[in-house]
């Protein structure tokens, strides 16, 4: 498209995956195409996040200037804005939250002295998470699992974490994460009864797998009982919106507390029992890309929310056509001061 109409520029979008690993010798063959049709040719991770919406999105913006156009090897992408936004700065329904002070905390309160190294620019290794996860596969200090959400005695719940931790040891067998048997569950916990796993299998949380045990809930992104985040109020961002969606959620009421398990409790009482919380519609899908307010989307919601996740951030691109226009234009009148110049 781009050799047969030969435009002066143009901008492509893509994931981030596109310039790493295996994948990135597909991004230099990109590349070199657009060279060899004449283009320099420019490119960068951009964030959604640093320019104004509340959305944790990388993605490559690609940048093409055909090389016949003056100054076609100065084009700079944008800086990042200096805005700060959080949920409760976009969402109605969060419009009489209040930012929450944070208080700072030992990270080995918060990590028993191994911080994991999975986590992103928005977790901050002193501070208490501003979203909270369902899942019985992880484990973290604002990780909720099945055990925590009914009752459970103590000993069930020690049975679980031994699971937990456990089930992605190489002894167990190859995959990331392998049911245990009762024999060696037996070697892990001492004066494990067969009946103690009964129990767990009964309240659902235990299923059995060839005379093996392993969690209900073995599929990590799913969540438990439809959820698999809840982000509060105070949040700067929101997980990556995607066409297939998410089972992700936001709390309506702001909490805070100053170690790991009171705000676990707080949570429960306050948001997650009460059912303080809601489903991220396509309405705010519109307000995570950026999308203005008077912009018409689909009827159907699911619909909308699968366009808006295949959609890119608008003020990304706003930014970064900006500074495209700005060189072109500046070419156009620099010519045009040229040519009168010679007449």
């Amino acid at each position: 498209m781009v050799k047969n109409y030969q435009p002066k520029a143009f901008i492509f979008e893509n994931v981030k995956g596109l310039t790493t690993g295996k994948n990135k010798d597909k991004l230099d063959y990109l590349v070199n195409q657009f060279e060899t049709i004449n283009y320099v040719v420019k490119w960068k991770v951009i964030n959604s996040y640093d320019f104004g919406v509340p959305q944790n999105r990388e993605r490559v913006f690609i940048v093409g200037i055909r090389k016949d156009q003056e100054n076609c090897y100065d084009y700079q992408f944008p800086k990042p804005l200096k805005v700060h936004i959080r949920l409760l700065d976009v969402f109605d329904e969060l419009k009489n939250c209040k930012v929450v002070e944070k208080v700072k905390l030992n990270p080995d309160i918060l990590f028993n002295g191994n911080i994991p190294p999975s986590r992103n620019r928005f977790q901050k290794n002193d501070e208490l998470n501003d979203f909270f996860t369902f899942s019985d596969l992880r484990n973290g200090h604002t990780t909720l699992h099945s055990w925590d959400l009914i009752k459970t005695t103590k000993k069930e719940k020690i049975i679980c974490l031994t699971l937990l931790k456990y089930r992605r040891s190489k002894k167990y067998g190859i995959k990331d994460g392998n049911p245990l048997s009762i024999e060696d569950l037996k070697e892990l916990i001492p004066q494990l009864k067969e009946s103690d796993l009964t129990k767990l299998v009964d309240k659902n949380i235990l299923r059995i797998i060839n005379n093996k045990y392993e969690f209900v809930n073995s599929k990590n992104n799913s969540g438990i009982n439809g959820v698999y985040r809840i982000f509060l109020p105070n949040s700067e961002t929101i997980g990556t919106l995607t066409a297939t969606g998410a089972r992700d959620f936001f709390a309506t009421v702001s909490i805070n507390a100053d170690n790991p398990e009171d705000y676990k409790q707080k949570f429960l009482q306050k948001i997650y029992k009460p059912q303080k919380f809601q489903p991220i519609m396509a309405k705010h899908c519109r307000q995570l890309q950026g999308f203005p307010d008077w912009f018409e989307y689909h009827h159907k919601d699911s619909i909308a929310k699968k366009q808006f996740g295949n959609s890119v951030p608008i003020p990304v691109v706003y930014h970064v056509a900006k500074e495209l226009i700005k060189l072109l234009i500046n070419n156009s009148l620099n010519q045009k001061n040229l040519q009168l110049y010679f007449s």
